[in-house]
């Protein structure tokens, strides 16, 4: 609908809550687990502690899906 920006908007919200931080990166992808095919983000978020983590987010309600810590911490200094 209206207002839905391409990073995903006010889904992402309760995303922000439950694991602050930065949110460094989101990609929308279709998922294919299962029967039924549905999109979901993909979003990387720095963790305030420093912390690099990888959520699944299902892109209809911003239901979190899954979390896996992500070990490829960009290089310092590329930005």
């Amino acid at each position: 609908g209206p207002g839905a920006g391409p990073r995903g908007g006010r889904r992402l919200e309760r995303v922000e809550r439950a694991y602050p931080g930065q949110v460094m990166d989101v990609e929308l992808e279709r998922d294919h687990e299962g029967r039924s095919e549905r999109w979901i983000y993909k979003v990387k978020v720095l963790r305030t502690g420093g912390a690099l983590i990888k959520l699944k987010v299902d892109a209809r309600d911003g239901t979190v899906l899954g979390r896996k810590p992500s070990r490829n911490h960009p290089p310092a200094g590329e930005r």
